[in-house]
């Protein structure tokens, strides 16, 4: 196992994501409906609050121009049958208004890992990662809920 290369766990993304300050990107009900759980500081899962069912995960990073290892996140969101991304965030020069403790963040370098995995980056302002969260939660209910989904190949 390699060692921890910061001390601190950098928590930015966790705040950035919480309905107060993902607020300021969607209406007030798409922001209450975005529910993740941080399994391990780095992979987030994007779930359903009311059944608990997974619908993609996220390995998430502060981004310092790095290839991050995804290997583990993509086996599991293949056997799952869920999207995968990575997300690398940048960090603003301000604080989150809504968790002065942590920065708040710029800019996204994001990447689907599974399905149809892209062979680059895109880099996504926070509002456009706020509403593809909002799609990809949606397309992945009503996938669940055998209806039709049309996945945006955008996000």
């Amino acid at each position: 196992m390699r060692t921890e290369r910061y001390e601190l766990r950098d928590r930015s993304y966790g705040m950035w994501h919480r309905a107060p300050s993902i607020r300021r990107y969607l209406p007030a009900i798409e922001a209450e409906s975005l529910t993740m759980v941080d399994l391990d500081s780095v992979v987030f899962t994007e779930y359903d609050d009311a059944g608990k069912l997974p619908l993609a995960l996220i390995e998430v990073a502060r981004d310092i121009d790095q290839e991050k290892p995804s290997g583990v996140i993509l086996r599991l969101a293949q056997l799952a049958d869920i999207p995968a991304y990575v997300a690398l965030y940048t960090h603003s020069a301000s604080a989150n208004p809504t968790g002065p403790n942590w920065p708040d963040i710029s800019s996204f370098r994001i990447k689907r890992l599974w399905p149809r995995p892209e062979p680059g980056w895109r880099i996504l302002s926070p509002t456009e990662w706020a509403h593809a969260l909002v799609e990809i939660r949606g397309w992945q209910l009503r996938r669940f809920m055998n209806t039709k989904s049309a996945n945006d190949e955008r996000y």
